[in-house]
């Protein structure tokens, strides 16, 4: 662990807020891609198509980052990707006043410049934020996984305001401002590069290896896996079932999931204190396994407080998951790894989302909404099931 690079708290709480903001405004890039498709153009699969793209991109790239975190300025790059998402959100623009034809490709391409930007970003804010924490990589690390599941939920309400006064224009303009004060906030805050000392694809395997010879980094890379298979339905099977199973507005729709920021808080907040007492490990799988059963509930549900109950109880087992499996990669790496360690985190927490997204629009071609859903929180409960079974040295895993 780095204790050497210890920051002043001014730039600890400048790269909270820019990676609060920055993560408000990703993700409401994402939604602009899912919502735009779906309501404007009545498209499920071209909505998992540009899901995939902002997510997908970084099956690619996103190895890459991970060295480039490790060899070069992490803050340099965070600036470099959140010039990516303003040309994201610029085409998204362009797209929403163009004819049909000419405008999805538009949509397309500007799908993947959120890919680009998502790649590079993600990796190299956990990068900084492990020079920054020094010896409170525990608690920053639960602090800032708390901001980004913040943004995460808070995006579906602004959005739906934006739409409310100005249609999508708002929602694209909004976006460029959120990320041009999280530019400037990181102004100042520099870190220099380890250096490199051979090529990026060597750097890359070495950082496999890494995590591979690591029983405990290796199976908490693999549990992330299984938690982020909600996301996808999350964000594109919601939207359409508030629309379609509980008939909600725009409005109203925004709200029920901004719901899920509460409770992706409210589970983060807690997990440490949580964790102390059931044990670190056991918190994460047996969060995982409620995130899932909440889904399940959602599928059952057609009335909706019923629904937002069980969305918060999904919501709460996730935000809970997520913080710890964070908490446990940013203080058990060493910091030569860190980048590469990260970015391994960041493929799964952005690529695992955007092909179930993909798949949750393919699927909500062929079955309704409610039997969607329902299919997919079973199959989420019973991963769930069969990792606790099998990661023996998470779920016995203590600080």
């Amino acid at each position: 662990m780095n204790t050497k690079e210890n920051y002043n708290q001014g730039q600890i709480i400048r790269f909270l807020t820019a990676s609060f903001l920055g993560f408000l405004a990703g993700h409401l890039t994402n939604y602009s891609v899912i919502l735009y498709a779906q309501d404007v153009w009545n498209a499920d699969a071209l909505a998992g198509l540009g899901f995939g793209l902002c997510f997908g991109v970084p099956l690619i790239l996103g190895w890459f980052a991970g060295a480039w975190c490790d060899s070069y300025s992490p803050q340099k790059l965070a600036q470099g990707a959140h010039v990516s998402f303003l040309v994201s959100l610029g085409l998204l623009h362009l797209s929403s006043r163009m004819e049909r034809e000419f405008s999805v490709i538009l949509y397309l391409i500007g799908a993947g410049f959120a890919g680009v930007g998502w790649s590079v970003l993600a990796p190299a804010r956990m990068s900084l934020l492990g020079r920054l924490a020094g010896e409170r990589q525990v608690k920053l690390a639960v602090v800032f996984n708390i901001l980004v599941m913040l943004g995460f939920g808070a995006a579906p309400p602004i959005l739906a305001f934006c739409r409310k006064i100005n249609s999508w224009e708002m929602v694209h303009q909004t976006g460029a401002i959120l990320f041009l004060i999280a530019m400037s906030l990181l102004i100042g805050i520099k870190t220099d590069g380890l250096g490199k000392s051979s090529s990026a694809w060597d750097r890359i395997l070495r950082g496999v290896s890494y995590a591979k010879n690591h029983p405990l980094l290796k199976q908490t890379l693999l549990f992330s896996i299984v938690i982020y298979c909600s996301m996808g339905p999350v964000q594109v099977m919601m939207p359409r079932y508030a629309k379609g199973v509980l008939l909600l507005g725009e409005l109203e729709r925004g709200f029920f999931l901004g719901a899920l920021a509460i409770a992706l808080l409210v589970g983060g907040g807690v997990s440490l204190k949580l964790a102390k007492t059931v044990g670190y490990g056991k918190m994460i799988l047996l969060s995982g396994f409620i995130c899932g059963l909440g889904f399940i509930g959602i599928g059952f549900s057609t009335i909706v407080w019923v629904s937002v109950l069980f969305l918060l109880f999904s919501g709460f087992g996730a935000g809970a998951s997520i913080s710890l499996i964070v908490a446990i990669l940013q203080s058990e790496v060493t910091t030569e790894y860190r980048g590469r360690l990260v970015s391994l985190y960041t493929i799964t927490s952005q690529v695992v989302p955007a092909v179930s997204g993909l798949l949750s629009g393919l699927i909500l071609v062929k079955i309704p909404i409610a039997t969607a859903v329902l299919t997919a929180g079973t199959a989420i409960t019973l991963v769930v099931v069969l990792s606790t079974i099998r990661l023996d040295i998470l779920r016995n895993y203590e600080r």
